[in-house]
């Protein structure tokens, strides 16, 4: 199905307009985005709008999502298209249960923002970024940023007015997606998670309505979207404080397994000193790719005072590196170069710890377990695993009373989060992925929980969706979302109907 899709788009010079609003497409829920004449922004697999249906399947980040074709493709150019469509989409007779699933960038790799057989809303169209040149949030700027942008983009606009804010960290990481989970950023030390720094939403909820959430003005909605995920509505615009910025100093740098322990060691000093250096922050991969050389270690070390004499950059000066992107560049300029744009299947599994070196060795110790059983279960060297560590010091979670992650009551030891991730091209290469990492983070919780050393906060952006984040925001955290949910989506459209997302309804 890829191939065909990749077929259809390359020979589409232009792509095309959506459907006539008199046409109809012979499914339900399609034809009452017709009826709401909308066809315009409507594709099918087929026909005339064939083209703008591949270009949104392929544009997603995991081969695992592009292979899920829905009935349809909706892509709303405004807030108002959408509120048309959910409007048009809610009553049951017009789209049944389970089939509407709601997207951004995209980059999501299990199946929370496609669907097989429904709608999917593509928000991407909806990506402009505007700076406000406002005295509004204690004299901060405003960037207002539309939920299908890429934080890439996004940052080099705002930077052309010699701003920046808390955003992501790869380019092609959709805003939406990333906030709406919480976001950490290379500016959590100074200024918290990326939600944190958001002012206001714009949101359309389930019966259509488009509502602004800020502190006085649906304050309650306002919290709940500061973690909460998509229990809630469509935000179609995010209004972030934007603070002066200019070039950072860091960037990527890989260097020979041998060098793991000197890399590791000033990475959990970089996690350490965060009370007194919040500017620095670091990332620590382990990344296998057997086709080219196997294990090697890597950093991504970024000083956001663009401070180059930083404490943190002193080991790559001294051991031998395959690799270096470190530079003065701007955070924008950044996220770009580590664009990814991906295409292979991908699995997920994520856990906190504390800062603990026993930790990072049994999951070191894990990788090269799996590594050997990659190495029999597919021999042609296609696939490849990365295991990424991230700060998560107790100064992120400073503004987390205004959120809804908990890390203000959860996160009582300076933390590190672990990602573990395998790319690979098969579906039965997947499986295999899906079974290992599972175990694997099972034995890795279990072994940080058995040292006392387990952290209680698990990322929603990362997690596994056999892995629940949001209980993870302590008791009183979920309560409140379930209250908000059922407040602002009374009759459940986003828990029953939109299919995406980890649901408060499943706790």
């Amino acid at each position: 199905m890829v191939r065909s899709l990749q077929a259809v788009a390359s020979a589409a010079a232009v792509l095309c307009a959506g459907l006539s609003n008199a046409q109809s497409t012979g499914y339900t829920s399609c034809d009452a985005i017709v009826d709401a004449g909308l066809g315009e922004r409507l594709f099918l697999g087929t026909g005339a709008t064939a083209a703008n249906y591949s270009e949104s399947i392929l544009s997603y980040y995991s081969g695992t999502q592009r292979e899920i074709t829905p009935f349809c493709v909706f892509q709303p150019h405004s807030t108002e298209e959408v509120s048309l469509a959910v409007k048009a989409l809610a009553p049951l007779s017009a789209a049944g249960k389970w089939n509407i699933a709601v997207r951004s960038a995209g980059h999501s790799v299990w199946n929370n923002n496609n669907i097989a057989q429904g709608i999917t809303i593509d928000l991407r169209r909806i990506n402009q970024t505007t700076v406000h040149n406002t005295t509004s949030c204690k004299g901060t700027a405003v960037a207002s940023i539309g939920a299908g942008a890429q934080w890439g983009p996004a940052l080099l606009e705002i930077e052309k007015y010699g701003l920046t804010m808390t955003a992501g960290r790869v380019g092609n990481v959709g805003v939406a997606g990333l906030t709406l989970g919480g976001g950490l950023s290379f500016h959590s030390g100074r200024r918290g998670l990326a939600c944190d720094d958001v002012v206001n939403y714009e949101v359309v909820l389930a019966d259509g309505s488009i509502v602004n959430a800020n502190k006085t003005s649906n304050a309650r909605l306002f919290k709940a979207l500061k973690g909460g995920g998509s229990n809630f509505g469509i935000v179609t615009r995010f209004d972030f404080a934007a603070f002066p910025g200019g070039d950072i100093y860091g960037g990527t740098v890989f260097s020979t397994w041998d060098q793991k322990d000197a890399i590791v060691d000033s990475f959990q000093q970089v996690i350490t000193d965060v009370a007194v250096r919040p500017s620095d922050s670091e990332i620590l991969l382990f990344r296998w790719d057997p086709a080219a050389g196997g294990i090697m270690v890597g950093a991504m070390p970024v000083s956001t005072a663009n401070n180059a004499s930083s404490p943190m950059f002193k080991v790559f000066d001294d051991i031998p590196v395959i690799y270096s992107g470190i530079a003065h560049q701007t955070y924008g300029e950044l996220a770009m170069a580590t664009w990814d744009s991906g295409g292979q299947r991908n699995i997920w599994f994520s856990l906190c710890f504390h800062n603990d070196r026993r930790v990072i060795d049994k999951a070191e110790e894990l990788m090269h377990g799996l590594i050997s059983d990659t190495e029999a279960f597919i021999p042609d060297n296609s696939a490849n695993l990365i295991w990424v560590f991230q700060p998560l010091a107790k100064a992120y979670g400073r503004n987390s009373a205004n959120n809804v992650v908990g890390l203000d009551t959860t996160l009582t030891n300076d933390s590190i989060v672990w990602l573990g991730e395998a790319f690979c091209d098969t579906a039965m290469q997947e499986a295999f992925f899906q079974a290992r990492l599972g175990a694997i983070s099972a034995e890795l919780e279990a072994y940080a929980i058995s040292i006392g050393a387990n952290t209680q906060w698990r990322y929603m952006n990362y997690v596994n969706p056999a892995q629940d984040p949001i209980s993870s925001y302590g008791a009183e955290n979920v309560e409140f979302i379930r209250d908000v949910a059922n407040e602002y989506d009374p009759t459940g459209f986003f828990q029953t109907r939109v299919s995406g997302g980890f649901k408060i309804s499943a706790l």
